[in-house]
Parts: C-alpha cells; structure tokens; sequence
C-alpha cells in the first residue's frame, strides 16, 4: 500500500511538471523566431524614438515629454532580438539611462551629452549586427 501512494504521488507530480513546461518554455514579451527583416525593422524604430528624445531634449521640450519619450526608446530597444548586439544593447540603454538620470538632477548639458551618445550607439547597434 506504500508503495502505491508513492507510484501514484510520482505519477501525479510528473504529470503536473509535464503540463506547466510549455507554459515556462518561453519568457515573457520575447519576440519567438524574429526574422532579419523584423531584427533590421526594430533597430530602425529604435533609431526614431531615441533621436526623437534627443531632438525633444535639444529643443528644451518640457521634462516630462522627454522622458515619455526616452521611455519610448527603451522600449523600442527592447524589441530588438538579436545575440550579436546584447552587450552593445546594455550599453547604448546605459547612456539612455544615465541621461534620463542626469536630466533629473537639472544637469541639462549632461544629459544632453549622454543622450549624444545614445544616438551613437542606437546607431552602431545597427552597424555591428549588419557586419556580424
């Protein structure tokens, strides 16, 4: 009768690991099989957004703006995918990351010189995953 409780609890337990694996199989908000036209398509829109912050940053558009539409290029960055680009993806979301946080302080010329650099590496993003 042990026996049985034990074959039966096993059972039970594998069945219940093998029903929720597709369901764990693929992380929230990938983007599944992306193809190089839809790669070549996000860095693309990722370009627009980030030179869009930059232009609203440059033309001292108000704060909030600028950050709706750093947000904006975050987000748009984050469509991208691609394993060749992920180390340069950090970085160019860390120069977009420390411009936001500079713009915060009221350090304008900062973030605008970050965001500078942002633009640059939204753009060799691009670059790096055509030459790979």
């Amino acid at each position: 009768m042990t026996l049985l409780k034990k074959l039966v609890i096993a059972s039970f337990i594998g069945t219940a690991l093998l029903a929720a694996a597709p369901a764990m199989a693929k992380p929230a908000g990938k983007i599944e099989n992306q193809s190089q036209a839809a790669v070549l398509a996000a860095f693309d829109e990722s370009i627009v957004a980030v030179e869009a912050a930059s232009a609203a940053l440059n033309s001292g558009a108000d704060e909030n703006t600028v950050f709706d539409l750093m947000k904006d290029a975050k987000q748009a960055l984050n469509h991208i995918e691609s394993a060749t680009v992920n180390r340069e993806k950090e970085k160019a979301n860390g120069f977009l990351k420390e411009s936001r946080s500079e713009l915060k302080k009221g350090n304008v010329e900062a973030a605008k010189a970050s965001m500078a650099e942002a633009v640059a590496k939204f753009k060799e993003l691009k670059e790096i995953f055509l030459k790979f």
